[in-house]
């Protein structure tokens, strides 16, 4: 081989330095980003100790860095759930994406933040969390508000709305002995209209509670048939114009919360109603399939288009097309059916095709038997 001149290892070294140079010019840059960036920063070792917070993750809780570097992550989280289940999934190397915490400042408030976080691991070891957090607490607030306004509103026109139904009642028991078939209708449809505004509340109402986390299961055992019977019963008498059919296969035991299952199936018979024609008829029913049990809602309606059928389960979302122009809702009902199911570790589920009507279904546990 042959040897380099004095001149050829200068040059080199020159250009080793110039790079080094270079390479320490892109650490400064890179140190100096995460160090001074706007967004808040922190690493959190396998034991859930803190190892290193940018500035703005300092700033953002009040703390300097000796009262926050080597301290468990814990002891700044408002729930300590919340943490535990944190550590436990990125432990699991799965990556978090705006995940609802909450966090203690040096102050003694609490702010609410969206965490997104990964894991840098070396040779399968864990090395440290990636943890960037997003200060929404203002957000959270004005959702605050807009929930306790919606819920005021909706508990005062509940009030007047029960005696208004209540009139209506005693005034078709009424006209029913006169004969007169207008006034009879009229007041059907006065009914109709009535229940339909009730129904829109009750669901703003169960928006708010689950907004505020107030949702509590009272799980017992049931009888499935039981319980849909009633709310078809319930349904038909005030909805002449379709017919509910209940099929079934058998007696099962479910274990649930009697309201809020009763719930999920009122908002998706109406739903069934409200997009299918007069005169037609919703079916409900059950089969038990191993050690589930799938129910479902089936109609002859207008159907929805597969690109439709991804919102159908947010909030708010109403699907805009000719066919439903004229009907009414806020798109509420099939996200609380969605919301009710999660609290029971079920989803719902659709089968739809436009013009050819729509199933609804999902799964619930079969109580074993004794």
């Amino acid at each position: 081989m042959k040897n380099k001149s004095i001149e050829e290892l200068q040059q080199e070294i020159a250009a080793d330095k110039v790079r080094i140079k270079e390479l320490m010019q892109i650490n400064e840059e890179l140190t100096d980003f995460i160090e001074n960036a706007a967004l808040p920063l922190h690493w959190v070792n396998h034991l859930g100790i803190i190892t290193w917070a940018n500035q703005a993750e300092l700033s953002a809780l009040g703390y300097e860095k000796d009262e926050y570097i080597g301290q468990p992550i814990s002891a700044f989280h408002a729930d300590a759930e919340i943490i535990e289940d944190i550590l436990c999934r990125l432990k699991n190397n799965e990556t978090l994406h705006n995940y609802r915490a909450r966090v203690k400042c040096k102050d003694g408030s609490i702010k609410h933040v969206l965490i997104s976080s990964n894991v840098l691991t070396r040779d399968g070891k864990f090395i440290h969390t990636r943890c960037f957090t997003r200060d929404v607490t203002a957000i959270v607030q004005e959702e605050q508000r807009k929930n306790d306004f919606v819920s005021m509103v909706s508990h005062e026109l509940k009030t007047p709305l029960t005696s208004i139904l209540a009139f209506i009642q005693i005034m078709l028991s009424r006209s029913a002995k006169s004969g007169d078939a207008f006034i009879t209708q009229s007041l059907r449809r006065t009914e109709k209209l009535a229940l339909g505004m009730t129904k829109m509340i009750n669901d703003f109402l169960h928006i708010s509670r689950l907004e505020q986390a107030e949702v509590n299961l009272n799980i017992e055992s049931l009888e499935l048939h039981l319980l849909i019977q009633e709310v078809v019963q319930e349904l038909q008498l005030t909805h002449h114009s379709h017919n509910i059919k209940l099929i079934h296969s058998g007696q099962v035991r479910i274990a649930a919360d009697y309201a809020k299952i009763s719930q999920v199936l009122i908002n998706l018979i109406s739903n069934a109603i409200k997009y299918s024609p007069e005169s037609s008829t919703i079916t409900v029913g059950y089969e038990p399939e191993g050690s589930r049990v799938k129910i479902f809602v089936q109609d002859k309606g207008i159907g929805i288009a597969k690109a439709d059928q991804k919102k159908l389960f947010q909030r708010f979302q109403r699907i805009e097309n000719l066919a439903t122009k004229h009907t009414t809702g806020f798109g509420i009902g099939l996200y609380l059916v969605a919301e009710f199911l999660r609290y029971h570790n079920s989803i719902i589920q659709v089968d739809s095709k436009q013009g050819e009507g729509s199933t609804f279904y999902f799964f619930l546990d079969i109580e074993p038997q004794d």
